[in-house]
């Protein structure tokens, strides 16, 4: 009986082991870098991305400056982009906000017209 439960125990030991190794790797896949890693890997075993990443790599080593000129230039183009929607999706929702009671705004167009010369 003490035989049975002491195997018992090495097995359930190997297991935790075992799945010790497996939350490790599933945290170091997890970060940041891992996750670029595991998207450059698939994007590199593709034949069609493979040759886009190794001249955008090529490109890259050559220019550096430029290359990061142009995606802080596009960074900053989707960052304003996305501030500007917002405020206009809010002013568009909250007419009675933004307009005055006299007024009222003409279609498809944020400019307000007064209500006489309708």
């Amino acid at each position: 009986m003490t035989s049975a439960a002491d195997e018992l125990e090495r097995e359930i030991e190997a297991s935790r082991g075992r799945l010790d190794g497996t939350l490790d790797s599933l945290m170091q896949r997890l970060t940041p870098s891992g996750i670029v890693e595991d998207m450059l890997g698939s994007i590199r075993r593709d034949a069609t991305g493979s040759g886009l990443y190794d001249s955008a790599l090529e490109a890259v080593r050559r220019i550096p400056v430029p290359v990061l000129m142009m995606c802080l230039g596009a960074v900053m183009l989707l960052k304003s982009n996305r501030s500007q929607g917002a405020a206009t999706y809010q002013a568009v929702r909250a007419l009675d906000r933004f307009t005055s009671p006299t007024s009222v705004v003409a279609p498809n167009s944020l400019a307000t017209v007064p209500k006489d010369s309708r």
